[in-house]
């Protein structure tokens, strides 16, 4: 994906962001971390409000990290140590509200459920995504961005397709774990590629956008696999994917379409690295590109338009 068409999704994505009214933004829901994993979820909440969400919430066990999160985005409180069904059940309660005040106001932007980061250290995760389940066979009113590959396998792929996943990231392990069993998948291992073609039957099984996140990141709605050129090895990390992945969120949160909205994080973040590991070597640490994704985002707005 060339720049030009990267600014041409930042473009429709700030109008809308830009119209005046709370919400225009959109608002996101983001749903997941772990005793073992605090972290990831508060750190997708803030790179939601960098890339432009109006509003966010997090459903995620305390950690010292919702103190700082807490001044950006409000959480949802009286949750344990680890998630349960009760907390997801709070969550949709949440979302529904949040609904309704945008269609009061008038607001253009749209509830996106962001599930996944963190969740995979928990020992209870499959009754947290049985929870999400029985949630979403009722209420399908919001987006829902998944990240990770929900334990992998054909299972996993069943879970995406009747959890109604419109946008599912995926590192590269990650992505062979989901496409085991479906035939040939690419190489497994350090420095593995991932088959398109496996990663595009994926995507028409489930109905997801599917992103295989790498050099380059590989984008598919199971017809059409997009390019991002933009990533490069040092995004290899731990927090770089929950910043993709609230980023990603908050773009669809501002309704472009989930293969626009993985397109357009995966060049911003992958900018975003790039200039990090130019300006402050390797050693840049998550906070930076959160602020670094946001530098991005500006200065492709600010790009003299092609003719």
């Amino acid at each position: 994906m060339e720049r030009s068409c990267a600014r041409e999704l930042a473009l429709r994505a700030v109008a809308v962001a830009g119209g005046g009214v709370k919400g225009d933004g959109g608002l996101v829901m983001v749903i997941g971390g772990s005793r073992e994993y605090p972290g990831p979820p508060y750190v997708a909440a803030l790179a939601a409000r960098r890339a432009g969400a109006h509003g966010v919430r997090v459903a995620a066990p305390p950690a010292p990290a919702a103190q700082q999160v807490a001044l950006e985005a409000h959480l949802i409180a009286g949750l344990g140590s680890e998630l349960d069904a009760a907390a997801v059940a709070a969550a949709a309660r949440v979302s529904r509200r949040m609904a309704r005040r945008l269609i009061e106001t008038g607001a253009r932007g749209r509830v996106v459920w962001l599930v996944g980061p963190g969740l995979g250290g928990s020992p209870v995760a499959g009754r947290v995504l049985d929870a999400l389940q029985e949630v979403r066979d009722h209420d399908r009113g919001a987006a829902l961005v998944v990240d990770g590959s929900l334990g992998g396998g054909p299972r996993a792929r069943e879970r995406l397709r009747h959890l109604g996943a419109d946008l599912v990231l995926l590192n590269r392990a990650e992505a062979h774990a989901l496409l085991a069993g479906s035939g040939p998948v690419g190489r497994a291992g350090r420095g593995g590629a991932v088959d398109p073609a496996a990663l595009a039957q994926s995507a028409r099984e489930t109905g997801a956008v599917m992103v295989a996140k790498g050099d380059p990141d590989l984008i598919t709605d199971g017809t059409q696999t997009l390019l991002v050129p933009a990533g490069y090895p040092g995004l290899a990390r731990h927090g770089s994917g929950d910043v993709l992945a609230g980023a990603a969120a908050a773009l669809l949160a501002q309704t472009l379409a989930p293969a626009e909205a993985a397109a357009l994080a995966c060049h911003l973040v992958g900018t975003a690295g790039q200039v990090l590991d130019r300006e402050v070597g390797p050693g840049w640490l998550t906070r930076e590109l959160l602020d670094a994704v946001a530098t991005a985002l500006r200065d492709l707005l600010a790009a003299p338009a092609r003719h």
